[in-house]
This record gives structure tokens, sequence and C-alpha cells, in this order.
């Protein structure tokens, strides 16, 4: 009996020596979790975890810190553990909710923050999670109105300031934004997001310059040096106003021609869902010989971006066609009708589109179309094809375009590359070009680098390369495109005034 007794308390022993480093785990990942020390508190989650799979708490922290990881999967199945342990846990409820609108699924968070609504109608965390996922849906009208609605019972939450503020701003309205972005600065001096805020609002509003300088030249003889500058300031709300002025000098040989000329453009939201843009100027064309010419030049675009992850637009314009001196030399204006779509289905792919027409003043024309693909393989790189197809109609016995029509299959790959405020993004590809509609293929490749540093909210110095043998490049009328190579270099300058 004696000796049943002390097996029992070596057994009692034993479990409370293994029971209080357990017990301590949850204390110890807390206090990791709240110094944010994130790695040890992730292990010392997953050991209470281990030991008791139904501990609330640490499924909510982990599930918590796998969003955070961008593990959206994970994390979601995480919450539907603890959803079925915990179903009217209205702070669980929210986070789930939250996550569901990381994963863009849009319509199963909204019904979630719902729920968490009909029980708790002033809970601002839910009021705010169901504005802003309605938000991220595309819907800014209906956004608007629920953080306004929001702010009518908690009037001086940063929260749902900063929410209304940062949909006014996705509307087009910076300026109205930026009363909002400064209440909310008032209410949480410290919050990261406010001041980021503050920031892209103050480089919305503000007046700013830019100027591109580019210099070009090809295997053919063909050069060009051309600067264009622009200054644009706000002109109301939400209109923005841009003046434009710019010269181009371009020879080949002993042959040599300058255009310049100078504009203005207008751009305006027309409600949540669409810009337009409209712009008018004039362009003198001077060859060297003189006898020169002063068109008129004009735009108009439209702006669309029906959902989260769509955006297209069409465009219309009149300017001269002042690529090289020989076309400066004929005075040729251009009527151009040009059509583009972006549309991201998911964070890992992307599809590009665009095409349109050209209608020159001697009766010449033109046609394009282009479509892109690409996938992220890897954090910064994306791949995919790229196909391209340009033809051109000719109304006389000479042509200018070369080559008459034109074609291209390639492979692509783009690298993108940012430190602090310094970035490099390298875009190659490699593939097969028809040059006309009876040569044989070839093969095309194109290698640009883009190297930029920024500063403040929005100013940046860029410099831009190119080469390539692509016979999209020539514009002279040469038959010839064995050897062909095209090269050009550029400075991009943005400064906020």
């Amino acid at each position: 009996m004696r000796a049943a007794g002390g097996v029992l308390l070596f057994l009692v022993a034993a479990v409370a020596w293994l029971v209080r480093p357990l017990a301590a785990q949850l204390p110890d990942a807390e206090a990791a979790f709240q110094r944010g020390d994130y790695r040890a508190a992730r292990a010392a989650y997953e050991r209470v975890l281990a030991a008791d799979s139904t501990n609330v708490r640490a499924l909510y922290r982990l599930a918590i810190l796998d969003s955070w990881d961008g593990k959206l999967g994970r994390a979601l199945d995480r919450f539907a553990r603890l959803r079925r342990l915990e179903p009217r846990d209205g702070d669980i409820m929210v986070a789930h909710a939250r996550v569901l609108a990381w994963a863009d699924r849009s319509a199963a968070a909204g019904a979630l923050y719902d729920s968490v609504l009909s029980r708790a109608p002033d809970r601002t965390d839910a009021l705010a999670g169901r504005a802003r996922t309605v938000a991220w849906s595309g819907d800014l009208d209906r956004a608007e109105r629920l953080w306004r609605e929001a702010l009518a019972r908690h009037a001086d939450d940063a929260e749902l300031l900063i929410g209304l503020a940062q949909t006014l701003y996705w509307k087009g309205q910076p300026a109205l934004a930026e009363g909002y972005a400064a209440r909310a600065r008032a209410l949480a001096p410290q919050d990261r997001t406010v001041l980021e805020l503050e920031r892209e609002l103050r480089a919305a509003v503000r007046p700013q310059v830019r100027t591109t300088v580019d210099g070009a030249g090809d295997s053919d003889g063909n050069t060009f040096v051309a600067q264009e500058a622009y200054y644009e300031a706000s002109l109301g709300t939400a209109v923005r106003g841009t003046l434009r002025a710019g010269w181009r000098h371009a020879s080949l040989g002993t042959a040599a021609a300058a255009s310049y000329g100078a504009g203005g453009q207008v751009s305006a939201p027309l409600g949540a869902k669409a810009a337009v843009q409209a712009g008018l100027g004039v362009r003198r064309l001077e060859p060297d010989g003189g006898g020169g010419t002063t068109p008129l030049t004009a735009a108009v675009g439209l702006r669309l971006r029906p959902g989260r992850y769509v955006a297209g637009g069409i465009g219309y314009s009149h300017a001269p066609f002042d690529e090289t001196a020989a076309l400066i030399a004929r005075g040729l204006v251009v009527d151009a009708l040009d059509w583009s779509v972006d549309i991201s289905p998911s964070p890992r792919w992307s599809v590009s589109a665009g095409g349109g027409g050209a209608w020159l003043s001697d009766s010449n024309s033109r046609y394009s179309a282009v479509v892109a693909v690409l996938a992220r393989v890897a954090s910064g790189v994306q791949v995919g094809p790229f196909a391209r197809v340009m033809g051109y109609r000719l109304s006389g016995a000479r042509g200018y375009f070369a080559p008459n029509r034109f074609s291209v299959l390639e492979g692509r790959v783009t690298v993108d590359w940012r430190r602090a405020r310094w970035g490099a993004r390298v875009d190659g590809g490699a593939g097969s070009q028809q040059v006309s509609d009876t040569a044989a293929h070839q093969l095309e490749w194109h290698l640009g680098l883009t190297l930029t540093r920024g500063w403040g909210a929005s100013n940046e110095i860029a410099l831009v390369g190119l080469l390539t043998n692509s016979a999209v490049a020539i514009s002279t009328g040469a038959a010839r495109t064995e050897g062909f190579r095209y090269r050009t270099l550029g400075v991009r300058f943005q400064q906020g005034l």
C-alpha cells in the first residue's frame, strides 16, 4: 500500500511539473506579442496549441499573425475553427471579416460585418470594416455614405475619419479629403496611416512641375533630342489643370528639322468610377529648308475604373506626326483613336490590352493591337507572353512607314527592386517578329532599364534606357531590317512646389 501511494505521489508531481511550464506559455506568448516580438510569440502560441488544440486565445493570435504574414488561407482556416469554438464572439467575427476582405471575398466579409452590427449597431470597428470593404469592392459612393453614417454616431473616431478621407481621395477629391484627414490627425497624432495619407493628399493638391528629356537614335541614322515641361495645379475641389511646353530636334544625315509648341489640359472626375481629360494647344513644324506649318493639337480622353481591379480608357488625339526629320518636313498631322484595358484578377496575375487606329493627313492609315499577360513568380519578378500587331494602308505610291505590316510574339520578364527611396526595374524580352506580310520570321529582342530616386511624397527623378532590334521602331520607310537597332535614353523629373 505504501509503495502504491508513493507511485501516486510521483505521478501527481510529474504531471504538476509538466503542466506548470505549459500554463506559463500563454502569458509568455501574450507578453511577446505585446512587445512586438512576433516570432517568439508565434512559437509560444504554437506550443500552447500543441498542448491544447482548443485554446481559443492561442488560435486567435495565430490567425492574426498568419494574416499579417500574408498567409490568408491558413488564417481563414484558423478562423473557421475559432468560429466553431466561439460562434458569437464579436472580436473573432470582426477579425475574421477583416481577413475575408483582404482575401478579396467582399460578399462574405460584408455579411459577417452585418451580422456583428445586427447585435452591436454602434461597434466602430465593424462600422469601419464594412465601409472599407465596400470601398475596396469599388462602390465608392456607397462607401462614402457608410462612413458618413458612422461618423454621425461617432463624430470623433479617428479610424472613421481616416476611412472617409481615403474614400474621398480615391474618388478624386483630395482637397475635400484634407479636412477629414486633419481632424483625424488631431485625434491620433502618431497614427502612421493618417500621417502617410496627409503626405499623399498634400502631394495631390499642391502644384507640381515635371520635365522629361529624351534622346534616341537608330542604325538607319535617325536621331532626335526632345524635352517636355509641365506645370500642374488644382483648379477646384477635384479639377486639375496642366500647362505643357516642349520642343524636338530631329536629324537624318545632313537633313534636320524641329518642332515646338505649347498647350493646356484639364482633368476632372465624372463620379466615382470615371474621369475625363481634355486639352488644346499648338505645334510648330519647322524644317531647316523653311516652309514650316503650325497645326493645332487637341486631345480628349475618358478613364474608367468599373471595379477594384479593372481599369480602362479611350482617347482621341489630333497632333503632328513629328518622329523624324523627314516626317516633320512633310508637315503630316495624325488623328488617332486609342483604347486600353487593364485587369488584375488576382494579386499574382495581370492582363493588359490595347489598340487603335490612326489616320494621316495624306490619307495613309495605321492600325495596331497589343495584349500582355504577366504572372508574379517571385517577389518583384513577373513573366508572361506579349503580342503585338501593326499594319499600314498606303493610299499613294510612297509610304513612310516600315514595315507595311508588323507582328511580334515574345516572352517577357520584369524585375522590380525597391529599397528605401531607391528603385530599379529591368524589362527584357525575346521572341519572333515578322517584318511585312511576305517576310520570314526574325529574332526580336529588347532590354529596358529604369533607375529611380524618390523623396518627399511624390518627388522623383528617373533615368530610363532602352535597346531593341524591334521593327516597330522603324518609321522612315527604310526597307532594311536586318541588323536594325534602336536605342533611347531619357530623364524624368517631378517636384512638388
